[in-house]
């Protein structure tokens, strides 16, 4: 790759950390955990919309790209009868594979790793 091309691709991620304030990240790290509480309170796992979503934030989050971490969160509410029925569907093709306590011992990780 051109050192010109690399460049110009470091400077992008280097700008789109710096959009990824310190309050987004406490403000998305809330959010989070405030959606893994409801569905404790609630006794229940994650339906396959929520799940799917909810991972789509936690790897947002690990990759530090907390803007798409926070779209994500938003996604992951939307209530049932709101929700896109052909998203709905093709998130349904796939088998769930985390439970509740897997979710959030994967944010506590996250969390760990924020400064």
């Amino acid at each position: 790759m051109p050192a010109r091309r690399q460049n110009e691709i470091e400077e992008a991620a280097r700008d789109f950390k710096v959009r990824s304030s310190p309050a987004l990240k406490v403000a998305v790290h809330a959010d989070f955990a405030s959606i893994l509480g409801q569905l404790e309170s609630l006794q229940r796992g994650p339906d396959a919309w929520e799940e799917a979503y909810m991972v789509q934030a936690l790897s947002h989050m690990e990759a530090g790209l907390y803007e798409r971490a926070q779209t994500a969160v938003r996604e992951c509410v939307i209530p049932v009868g709101e929700r896109s029925t052909w998203r709905e569907d093709q998130i349904k093709r796939n088998p769930q594979r985390y439970s509740l306590a897997q979710l959030r011992r994967r944010f506590e990780i996250v969390k760990a790793g924020f400064v």
